[in-house]
């Protein structure tokens, strides 16, 4: 594999890394805006009646077919960090992607 070879599949995987970087930025800020303008109410609720909540919300935002500002890799990340019996405190960071090539 050459030098240009090389340097492009690196360049190719650290895209990749930003790019789920700056969707699970987003992820984060849309629980954090949810915390802070809705934390007592999601304090008052079961949990799973909260994650319901939260899903409706990031669907209404995220929805590739209706959302305010879709994005269906944003939308993946919320539904499985609060899919039942998953905390909605901490969105992990995904395994690393097979590498390209």
């Amino acid at each position: 594999m050459s030098a240009n070879q090389k340097l492009t599949t690196a360049l190719a995987a650290l895209h990749d890394q930003l790019q789920t970087l700056q969707n699970l930025t987003e992820a984060n800020e849309f629980m954090v805006t949810a915390l802070k303008e809705q934390g007592d109410a999601l304090k008052a609720m079961d949990a799973e009646p909260a994650r319901e909540m939260l899903r409706q919300q990031a669907r209404a935002q995220f929805s590739e077919e209706q959302g305010r500002t879709p994005d269906a890799d944003i939308l993946n990340i919320l539904e499985q960090s609060l899919g039942t019996g998953l905390g909605a405190e901490i969105i992990p960071f995904p395994l690393a992607a097979k590498p390209r090539g």
